[in-house]
Order: structure tokens, then C-alpha cells, then sequence
């Protein structure tokens, strides 16, 4: 069963997200050998290592989610869309952690399973050798935040953010782009130039406005998965705000860290869209109202 956001506020309680190392490399740290790991070991009060690497999983999607932006105005729709899948998957690593039930690897794919949210308690087991750590992450994202769905007071983009991406498995989407030879993977020097002006012009807008896209030969998939990736960014600004709003040691740091963000935007990257900017300035901020209702019905 999902943590609560209560639970995931107590879970996190006197974290400030400022630890000097992550969370992989705490394990790594500990010098547990391969039996340890086959047989699991309980591990407890490491959830500011956690804290601190949703912190930088946010950075590093905010950044994606800014270049997938330019890449699909600019043209580059295939290189766009594993861009914004970057973004996706930093982002449900985040979410992930928020549940404090996530993998990571450690020379294997490591589950860490919550045990004892009150008591800070993280059961570490080793569960497979194979590399397809991408596949994992997103199973255990859709397992996490099956129960959302059913929750009040959470905005529509909650709604979009936990359901898979409409155009089929993402990880598959990305190899299929970056590995395959097939037609839907940079077609773009293929395209009429009239079709591709189209695509250029829907990349313009918003994808969670009423603008109709423009019928094509190639559906608009960057588009749609950027889309995705900003549903999902505001599943967790809105899960660490409602951390912030319960816990005074973490709230300067988080209110500091978005300032920052914010800052870095405006000055580096000014050409992001003005929607994706309008949704950074409501959602990279400290709201002390986010989070009122937490009731499931």
C-alpha cells in the first residue's frame, strides 16, 4: 500500500536534504558483500541520503525538460522525445523515493523497500543481475501510485502523471528511437516540409490547452511524452512542498533550492516556453496551502 502524504512527511522527518553523499553510494559504503545482499539486511535513518538525491533527480529533470522544450521547437522531434523520456525517468526515480520503495544498482538491481516509515527502517535485498534497470523503475512507479488516483485535493495533472504514456511502453519508445532501424525513429529529414512546419507549430503551444494538433502522417510523440514529464514534475514539487509545510529543518533548504532553480532558469535558458515557465514560477516555489486534503475516498 502507497505511503500517505502524512506518512511520507513523518518518513522524511528531520531530513534537510543537504547530505554530502547519495544514497548508491552509502551502500556502497558499506562494504556488504554479495551474500548479504542475496540474503537482504535491514538498514535504518538514511532517508536524508534519499532526501538529497530526489533533490538533484529534480534538477536533473527540470534541465531535461527545458532541452526537450527547445529540441522540439527546434526540429529535432526523435532526439526531443529521449530527451523528455530522461525527464520522465529522473522524475519517477523521485517519485519512487518519495515511497521510499525504489530500485537502485549496486553491481545488481537493489530493492529498498520501506519497512517502518516511523522508525526510518529500509529493507536492502539484491534482485537481479540483468541491466534492464529502466523497465523496473517504471513498474515500481506504476505500482507506487496506483492507489493516487483515488485521492482528493490532488490537481488534474496528478491524473495525467500516473497513467502510462499513450503511445505505448516509454522504455520501449526510447530504445526503439536510439537503437532500431524503423521508420518513426529521425524521420524528421523524411518529412515534407509542410508536415514538419506543422509539428513545429504544435510544439509552440501548451499540450495541456484545447489547441487541436494538426493531422499528420507521424503523430506528435515528443509532444505528448514532454507533456508527461511536466505532469509528473508537478507529482513532485508537490509531494516535497507538502515534506516542507511538515518539517521546518527541510523548508529553508527546499524554499532555497527553488529560488535557485528559478534563478538559474530566468538567467540561462530564456527561451523556454512561456507555458513550461508559467508552470515553474506556480510550482518552484514554497506553498504553505499545497497541502490541505489528503483523504482517499
Amino acid at each position: 500500500m502507497s505511503l500517505t502524504f502524512e506518512e511520507i512527511a513523518i518518513a522524511f522527518s528531520n531530513c534537510n536534504s543537504d547530505a554530502k553523499s547519495s544514497f548508491k553510494d552509502y551502500l556502497i559504503n558499506l562494504y556488504k558483500s554479495k551474500t548479504d545482499y542475496e540474503n537482504g539486511f535491514t538498514i535504518s535513518n538514511v532517508n536524508n541520503y534519499i532526501l538529497s538525491d530526489i533533490e538533484k533527480l529534480l534538477s536533473k529533470a527540470i534541465l531535461n525538460i527545458c532541452a526537450a522544450d527547445n529540441l522540439i521547437k527546434q526540429g529535432y522531434f526523435s532526439w526531443g522525445f529521449v530527451t523528455s523520456y530522461y525527464a520522465n525517468f529522473f522524475l519517477i526515480q523521485g517519485l519512487n523515493r518519495t515511497q521510499l520503495n525504489f530500485t537502485t544498482w549496486v553491481s545488481r538491481s537493489i530493492d529498498c523497500i520501506e519497512k517502518d516509515y516511523q522508525k526510518k527502517n529500509i529493507h536492502i535485498i539484491g534482485i537481479a543481475n540483468s541491466s534492464d534497470e529502466h523497465q523496473r523503475q517504471f513498474k515500481r512507479f506504476f505500482e507506487n501510485f496506483s492507489h493516487f488516483k483515488n485521492r482528493k485535493g490532488i490537481d488534474r495533472y496528478w491524473n495525467i502523471g500516473i497513467k502510462p504514456f499513450e503511445l505505448g511502453n516509454e522504455s520501449e519508445r526510447r530504445n526503439r528511437i536510439n537503437y532500431e532501424i524503423c521508420s518513426d525513429a529521425f524521420y524528421e529529414l523524411d518529412l515534407d516540409n509542410i508536415e514538419f512546419k506543422k509539428i513545429i507549430k504544435d510544439n509552440l503551444y501548451s499540450p495541456f490547452t484545447e489547441y487541436k494538433e494538426n493531422s499528420r502522417t507521424f503523430d506528435n510523440y515528443s509532444r505528448r511524452n514532454l507533456k508527461l514529464a511536466i505532469a509528473r514534475l508537478r507529482m513532485l514539487t508537490y509531494t516535497l512542498n507538502f515534506i516542507a509545510v511538515r518539517n521546518l529543518e527541510y523548508q529553508s533548504y527546499y524554499q532555497r533550492n527553488m529560488k535557485n532553480r528559478i534563478t538559474a532558469i530566468n538567467q540561462k535558458y530564456p527561451d523556454v516556453s512561456v507555458w513550461i515557465k508559467e508552470l515553474f514560477q506556480q510550482w518552484l516555489i514554497f506553498d504553505s496551502e499545497i497541502a490541505d486534503n489528503d483523504d482517499v475516498f
